[in-house]
């Protein structure tokens, strides 16, 4: 930045002045003003300063003053509060989406598993009940199809889902798969664990199996051909007691054969 001399300067039109500097400062300064009376136009006359005063840049820097800066930070204070309460909202929307979607998966797979006629047993359907993707018969149980005449039409079976690695893969991935159950053939029997919750699984699933009614009740004592209704509701936190708890409810049918 370029530093300039303010010229002080003394107009012809004063006496007092002229009187203190002598005739011949007085003269030359007049002369000096005369010939920039052309330039006074572009020269305002507030630029005319005290020939004592130090060097100063033509351009004065200026700033902020305290209320503006208060109210700027006001601003800021208002903007980022309303910034910061959106990422609880966020998670929440995230966890949410995630329990959703492991919902809907889970559901797929315990209907999947019940409807599969190729891995069925005699006297009923196969579900998992633990460990991992082998089929193996330690992690699964069969649940009975038929129904017997004066026995209850409804059979429940409860799991807890909780993540687990997968021993058949190199990178040991995630994955959630069932690691306690329980199975009740008389209608809802709910397990301690589920009905009061329980710490660890991340997941708690009610799978209910109930007998389509033909025209006019059951045909017979044993009805092995109707289709039968399967609830899959999938309950979350795990370690909340059932009634605090969010629920995903999924329904298909099956067949017995």
């Amino acid at each position: 930045m370029s530093f300039y001399r303010q010229p002080c300067l003394a107009l012809s039109e004063s006496p007092k002045l002229r009187a203190k500097q002598g005739n011949a400062m007085s003269v030359k300064v007049t002369r000096f003003t005369l010939n920039l009376h052309s330039h006074l136009r572009t020269f305002p006359l507030s630029n005319l300063c005290n020939p004592f005063r130090p060097l100063r840049p033509l351009r004065e820097s200026s700033a902020f003053s305290l209320t503006e800066v208060v109210i700027a930070m006001g601003v800021a204070a208002v903007a980022f509060t309303s910034i910061i309460a959106l990422f609880p909202l966020g998670l929440n929307m995230s966890k949410e989406s995630y329990e959703a979607t492991q919902a809907a998966l889970i559901a797929q797979t315990i209907i999947a598993d019940l409807s599969d006629s190729g891995s069925a047993k005699a006297g009923g359907k196969l579900i998992q009940i633990n460990g991992t993707n082998i089929l193996n018969s330690n992690n699964y149980t069969t649940i009975p199809m038929t129904w017997a005449k004066g026995a209850t039409a409804d059979r429940y079976v409860y799991l807890a889902y909780d993540q687990q690695i997968r021993t058949d893969s190199s990178n040991s991935p995630i994955m959630l798969r069932p690691t306690a159950s329980f199975v009740s053939l008389n209608g809802p029997a709910d397990p301690n664990w589920f009905s009061n919750g329980t710490n660890g699984p991340i997941l708690l699933v009610k799978v209910s199996l109930k007998h389509s009614f033909l025209l006019g009740g059951p045909a017979s004592a044993n009805v092995s051909a109707n289709p039968q209704r399967v609830d899959v509701t999938v309950e979350s936190p795990a370690s909340a007691p059932a009634t605090n708890r969010t629920q995903y409810v999924f329904t298909g049918i099956i067949h017995q054969t």
